[in-house]
């Protein structure tokens, strides 16, 4: 069961796409007009190709046109009308089938025109994401590669408890940006040594209602991204920038959280020398159940007990 489980995890997109060429094979055993049910062949064809590329969607078109090969062998007389020769049937199914073949070819060029658009933007993206992440740690000199450490940590947390691809991408970018809003915040409370009045306390505490505005600007590409951004200074015991406790944080947010309060244990502040990585853990430890989730504690230090995060390493 976990090797068929594991096929298709893997090849869930071509064992979909061989599902519909074959249904629609078993289908053309039963319709009577077999030459214009011949036309349905070019759906799967057409799906296969453009949704899981050009090699996958030519499969599916050879494999489309062995069946109907077959099936006219076994009973020629399926796919002829009344008085055609032979030769002429043979004719009408090899131009078919060299017109799916084309199909196939011209649909996948589409798809890997598509995909290269994408690769582009993909790397635009990261490319933006690290100067972004660059210019908000350089409002502070004690906070450099601050935000990619942050993601680099919250990633590995985030695997470590087994979360879907798609979200943990979306947690490495809101982990990149959870301090945008610092931008918009006066570089003499930023590097403020001593500790800072109730107003400037005040007005750090504004960079996450910047920062969700500034993202939330950006439109729908990280709307996924806006609630860690605006919560990752929230605390489990509710007692946060904005009153939010335990699940009523966004998971992302929960996440970041740690990776952020690690990161900023171990790293030097104009106002207090670096900790240990071990200190680290341990107030990490000492504040689950009350500054964090609990369950995010448990994965991270069962990660991170016994060797430094990599990102952390390469900063000391």
């Amino acid at each position: 069961m976990r090797l068929l489980a594991s096929l298709w995890q893997v090849n869930r997109g071509l064992l979909v796409l061989l599902s519909i060429v074959l249904s629609t094979g078993i289908v053309n055993l039963i319709v009577p007009n077999q030459r214009a049910f011949l036309n349905f062949y070019y759906l799967p064809v057409v799906f296969g190709t453009y949704v899981l590329g050009r090699s996958k969607g030519m499969l599916s078109a050879l494999i489309s046109i062995v069946i109907v090969y077959t099936i006219a062998i076994f009973d020629p007389r399926r796919f002829g009308f009344m008085g055609l020769e032979a030769w002429m049937r043979w004719l009408d199914l090899f131009s078919w089938g060299v017109f799916l073949m084309v199909t196939a070819y011209a649909v996948g060029s589409l798809y890997e025109l598509k995909e290269s658009q994408l690769r582009e933007i993909r790397q635009a993206y990261a490319g933006i994401l690290e100067i972004m992440g660059k210019f908000i740690d350089s409002m502070d000199r004690y906070t450099e590669n601050h935000s990619r450490r942050v993601a680099e940590l919250a990633v590995e947390i985030s695997r470590g408890m087994r979360l879907p691809e798609d979200l943990i991408e979306d947690i490495r970018v809101g982990a990149y940006l959870h301090d945008i809003g610092k931008v918009d915040i006066s570089t003499e409370v930023l590097r403020k040594a001593a500790g800072l009045t109730p107003e400037e306390f005040a007005e750090m505490q504004t960079h996450v209602d910047k920062g969700e505005a500034l993202v939330r600007s950006v439109g729908g590409i990280l709307k996924n991204v806006i609630p860690m951004v605006a919560f990752h200074h929230e605390r489990w015991d509710g007692t946060g920038y904005k009153g939010l406790r335990g699940d009523q944080i966004p998971l992302g947010a929960r996440i970041i959280a740690v990776a952020d309060t690690y990161d900023a244990i171990v790293t030097s502040r104009a106002y207090r020398a670096a900790r240990s990585h071990d200190e680290a853990i341990e107030i990490i430890r000492m504040e689950s159940g009350k500054q964090f989730d609990p369950a995010i504690v448990s994965v991270f230090t069962a990660t991170f007990a016994n060797a430094q995060p990599e990102a952390t390493r390469a900063a000391a």
